[in-house]
C-alpha cells in the first residue's frame, strides 16, 4: 500500500492556475525571441492552416489587443481559450503553460528526448530486476 505523504500548506499545488498560466505564457513569449506581433501572425497562420477559430465575431483572426489581454497577469477574467493553447505553443516553439496546467495533478509535459530517456530508464530497471532473478536462481542451483 502506498505511503501517504503529509504536505505542508505551502507545498500543496493550487488548482487555480489562471495566474501561473499567464506567467508561463509571458515566459514563453520572452524566450521565443519573437515580437508579440510576430507571434500573433504565426498564431493566425497556424489557426488558418488547422481550422482553429481564435476570435469571436466576423473577424476570425486574432488581434494584438486580444493577445495582450490573454497575457495580462492582472486581468484574470480573460484567459487564453483551450483551443488556442496548442496554436500558441506551436507559434512560440514551447509549451510551458501546458506543463503548468498539468502540475496540480502531479503530471508533467515532457518532450521527445525526455520520453526516450524515460523509456530507457524503464528498460534498464527491467534488465536490473532480471539480473537479480538470475543471480537468485543461480544461487539456488
Amino acid at each position: 500500500m502506498p505511503r501517504a505523504i503529509q504536505l505542508s500548506l505551502f507545498d500543496e499545488p493550487t488548482l487555480n492556475v489562471a495566474r501561473p498560466v499567464k506567467e508561463a505564457l509571458n515566459d514563453d513569449v520572452r524566450a521565443s525571441g519573437l515580437s508579440r506581433e510576430q507571434i500573433v501572425d504565426r498564431m493566425n497562420m497556424f489557426a488558418e492552416r488547422y481550422g482553429v477559430n481564435l476570435a469571436r465575431g466576423n473577424n476570425r483572426r486574432l488581434t494584438i489587443e486580444i493577445f495582450e489581454k490573454w497575457l495580462n497577469p492582472n486581468d484574470l477574467k480573460r484567459q487564453i481559450p483551450l483551443k488556442a493553447l496548442p496554436v500558441f505553443c506551436a507559434a512560440v516553439g514551447q509549451c510551458s503553460a501546458m506543463d503548468v496546467l498539468t502540475r496540480p495533478m502531479g503530471l508533467r509535459v515532457i518532450g521527445d528526448r525526455d520520453q526516450k530517456l524515460l523509456a530507457w530508464a524503464k528498460a534498464k530497471m527491467v534488465v536490473k530486476e532480471q539480473g537479480r532473478r538470475i543471480r537468485k536462481i543461480e544461487s539456488e542451483l
